[in-house]
């Protein structure tokens, strides 16, 4: 790791090591009187409890009390060497909402506009847990059931290469959030999703400026998909999952100035990840097959995934490595150096990328959830 981020992750630390317990941002700490650390490794990443909290519709069998209804988290991204027609310093913010209605638990993830982009909503869904069954329903506009959250909760600022690949004129990758619906049911230590999308949102969890396509694209018959978990080893010192995902469906394209076409898809993806006292490994490889990319019937296959370790020397802060390698069919390879602290509601992060061949570029970004929690 260079000089100058190793510099920055030892004052991270110390920031760390000195800083007050961390608290949450209203929404669901007022309800259950939790801190944010209760649900939160590193705003906005989850900790084990926090993923429970979550696939179990954001509700526990404690008392409701008196909430905010909705909360705003700002983000001020650096870049050291901002691209053509970007500033060094990027401000966004998204609005966050949530609200029980008898079992359903309502939730809004509204993007305020990013790098001269529009405002919009990235995510809106009703969902309902039976705990009878350990079953979660979803639907609405809903992120995929990834390994890593592509945008709400991503633990650093470059996004995980294949998440986001466009194939041929496919312009619906993974990290695109979906119009559908999402059943989760677990059975003993196994983890099933299954997932029918009938849409999806092209955009950026901030409302970043939209990136034209010269096409439009549309589903013409459901994507539907299948996502197994596995945890094989679970003891004190940590565990050991394993994962499968399988997904399908028919992309309808038109492309500016000819004729409309139907790309038949499929995506295939694998998952390794382990814990052990304060480290934290994943691993996970994708394949896809594009039947007709680009209206000419022209089979186009796709592969990628990511190397990542990451160090926890205390419950909210971390050091991070990532190796991130995708092909469609262009080769794209790169390292992540990154570190992060979350201090009260806030988070500070500081990353370095560096690509084969390519001057490496530093970037950070603080992250503060508005307004500040209420004491219990």
């Amino acid at each position: 790791m260079r000089s100058n981020l190793a510099a920055a992750g030892l004052a991270v630390l110390f920031l760390a090591l000195a800083c007050a317990p961390a608290r949450a941002i209203p929404i669901f700490a007022q309800r259950y009187h939790l801190k944010c650390g209760q649900c939160h490794s590193v705003l906005p990443e989850l900790n084990a409890f926090g993923r429970y909290f979550r696939s179990h519709g954001y509700r526990l069998p404690l008392p409701e009390h008196g909430t905010t209804v909705f909360a705003l988290r700002y983000q001020l991204e650096y870049d050291k060497e901002p691209a053509a027609g970007s500033r060094e310093f990027t401000p966004g913010g998204i609005v966050l909402g949530s609200a029980n209605v008898g079992p359903i638990t309502a939730y809004l993830h509204y993007g305020l506009g990013a790098g001269g982009g529009p405002g919009g909503v990235f995510l809106l869904f009703a969902a309902g847990y039976d705990a009878h069954t350990q079953t979660l329903v979803r639907g609405g506009l809903i992120e995929l059931p990834l390994a890593q959250s592509p945008g709400e909760r991503l633990d650093d600022l470059q996004q995980y290469g294949y998440y986001g690949a466009h194939v041929g004129l496919n312009n619906v990758p993974l990290s695109s959030n979906r119009w559908g619906l999402q059943i989760e049911r677990t059975f003993g230590h196994l983890t099933v999703d299954g997932v029918a999308a009938f849409g999806a949102y092209q955009g950026a969890a901030y409302g970043g400026k939209p990136v034209p396509t010269g096409e439009t694209t549309w589903f013409r018959t459901p994507e539907l998909s299948a996502w197994l978990k596995d945890t094989l080893v679970q003891g004190r010192n940590g565990e050991f999952d394993i994962g499968g995902t399988a997904m399908g469906g028919t992309l309808g394209v038109l492309p500016t100035g000819r004729l409309p076409f139907a790309d038949l898809y499929e995506r295939y993806g694998l998952l390794a990840h382990a814990t052990y006292d304060n480290l934290d490994f994943q691993a996970e490889q994708w394949y896809g097959d594009d039947h007709d990319s680009d209206g000419l019937l022209t089979n186009q296959s796709s592969k990628g995934g990511y190397v990542r370790l990451k160090y926890y020397p205390i419950p909210h802060a971390y050091f991070g490595l990532r190796y991130d390698a995708y092909a469609n069919p262009y080769i794209t390879r790169d390292f992540v150096y990154y570190a992060a602290v979350q201090i009260a509601p806030c988070r500070v992060l500081m990353q370095e990328v560096q690509s084969p061949g390519q001057h490496p570029y530093l970037s950070g970004a603080f992250t503060i959830a508005i307004p500040p929690p209420l004491k219990n």
